[in-house]
């Protein structure tokens, strides 16, 4: 016994199972290796997050018309860990130290692009799914997609009532373990489920002036690293992606994404996203950088810095270019540091 685990070792990939291993074809190529396990792969989430990066993507808040169906579709079908504020009458998804904030209403709220999420096993999510859209009445499975990061494909999904579309896709081999252990403020005494982090928050613009003006924004705003990528358009280069980064732990590395699509229609009524920062000083260079361009809230512009300071947040009506100061895309933000009393990354003891 100890002479075959020892082969097992030696054969399977770093942090790769022996039933993984032979899970693969007999003689798979290496490109294919590669793929399937996540190894050597390009995707800057399979990547260190750079210095300066962010601490945390934290939720996705959104009104969805029915609850009780989207918890069928994020708790049952995508394998977060459930979490309901009776008080409140909102379902949090927990994913890892990342949260789906779901509030039940009529008009319910859009994401402008697409929530990618990593999960531990694409074969679960595509069972679970299948069975699910028997129930739900809807065909959920909008695309079939490569794999960037891990597993043979990724799956684009549409939510139960089609407003908004979620990228499913494993973590690189190995890597769940590491993300499961992440110290988080999720239910406590639950085992970890499919679902393990929003991965990246994908936002469509339709102008690529707008892409640069997001750009100056999380510059200017936040000083928080940027990843700027360029195509030539008429003999001139223009940003067409800029990715916000954040580093909340090992293993993770999440990103806020802006991407130009001339075809794409920005939806009104938006859901809001959820960004710790990394100090107390931080956190109030933003407020009074975001004070001085008007872009608070209209309910946190009455309240003093002492009440801001207080609870450790203040929201922001949106993404606005610091150069001209028109607004690139009413994206509510909601700005924390790390010592709130919901940041769902806690520290280590």
């Amino acid at each position: 016994m100890k002479r075959l685990a020892t082969m097992c070792r030696e054969m399977c990939a770093p942090d790769q199972s022996c039933v993984q291993y032979w899970l693969l074809p007999e003689r798979a190529p290496e490109w294919y290796r590669k793929l399937v396990l996540g190894t050597g792969s390009a995707d800057v989430h399979a990547q260190p997050a750079p210095k300066n990066s962010l601490p945390l993507l934290g939720h996705i808040a959104m009104k969805v018309p029915k609850l009780e169906d989207a918890k069928l579709y994020w708790v049952d079908g995508l394998g977060c860990v459930e979490n309901y504020d009776a008080s409140t009458r909102q379902l949090w998804a927990h994913l890892g130290c990342t949260e789906l904030r779901l509030t039940e209403a009529a008009d319910g709220q859009r994401w402008p692009g697409e929530i990618r999420i990593w999960v531990n096993d694409m074969r679960t999510v595509a069972d679970m799914l299948n069975m699910l859209g028997n129930t739900l009445d809807s065909k959920l499975v909008a695309e079939m997609r490569e794999a960037k990061t891990g597993g043979e494909y990724a799956m684009l999904l549409h939510d139960p009532p089609r407003l908004n579309k979620v990228q499913a896709s494993e973590a690189p081999s190995g890597w769940g373990k590491t993300i499961w252990e992440l110290p988080t403020n999720a239910p406590g005494n639950t085992k970890p489920k499919n679902a393990l982090a929003i991965s990246d928050a994908v936002v469509f613009l339709p102008k690529r002036q707008q892409i640069q003006g997001a750009a100056r924004f999380y510059e200017h705003f936040f000083g928080s690293a940027i990843t700027k990528k360029y195509q030539v358009y008429e003999a001139q280069a223009l940003m067409d992606i800029c990715m916000v980064h954040f580093s909340p732990g090992p293993k993770l590395h999440q990103t806020l994404t802006y991407k130009a699509d001339v075809t794409y229609v920005v939806p009104s009524n938006l859901a809001s996203v959820c960004i710790y920062v990394k100090d107390h000083a931080h956190f109030h260079l933003i407020y009074a950088k975001c004070k001085s361009a008007d872009l608070l809230s209209p309910e946190c512009a009455k309240r003093s810095w002492e009440e801001v300071e207080a609870t450790n947040e203040f929201i922001i009506t949106g993404v606005m270019d610091p150069q001209d100061h028109s607004m690139v895309i009413a994206l509510p933000h909601v700005i924390r540091t790390k010592s709130h009393r919901e940041c769902p990354l806690r520290e280590s003891a």
